[in-house]
């Protein structure tokens, strides 16, 4: 039986709302990490935390989704949804030109390159716990 173009749209609708979820859910402990470590330590420290831990699920929640261990109805909730708000990159570039802005020229360089840096080891230290060795063989099968 053919699908009408009414139930995708459905179908997309029921995904964009599930996302969404995720996507507040995310935004939510990020602003918590803000409040609570921002307090302790300084904001961008904070917001550096957020985005390295979010890279960190990130890497777990795909190489899960990989193995299958998270079904595909899931993984965009917990992945686009989850992790981008609790790892968004409007607040990253906010924070760096809030810093340079405050003529701290090296500071906003050393968080820069910080949170790409942390971020991208943090990713990959996600997918390696749950890849192990066979990581570099994850994207050839």
């Amino acid at each position: 039986m053919q699908r009408f173009k009414g139930e995708d749209r459905m179908k997309n609708g029921v995904k964009l709302i599930i996302i969404g979820l995720g996507c507040s859910l995310g935004a939510i402990v990020r602003n918590l990490a803000i409040i609570t470590v921002g307090k302790a330590f300084s904001v961008p420290s904070a917001i550096i935390l957020a985005n390295v831990i979010g890279c960190f699920i990130m890497g777990l929640f795909t190489a899960w989704g990989l193995k299958k261990f998270i079904s595909a109805t899931w993984l965009p909730f917990l992945t686009t949804g989850f992790c981008g708000g609790l790892t968004t990159f409007s607040e990253f570039a906010d924070s760096s030109y809030q810093i340079l802005i405050a003529s701290y020229t090296f500071g906003a360089l050393v968080y820069i390159l910080a949170t790409m840096l942390l971020g991208l080891g943090a990713l990959w230290l996600g997918m390696y716990c749950v890849e192990g060795k066979q990581l570099k063989n994850v994207y050839r099968k």
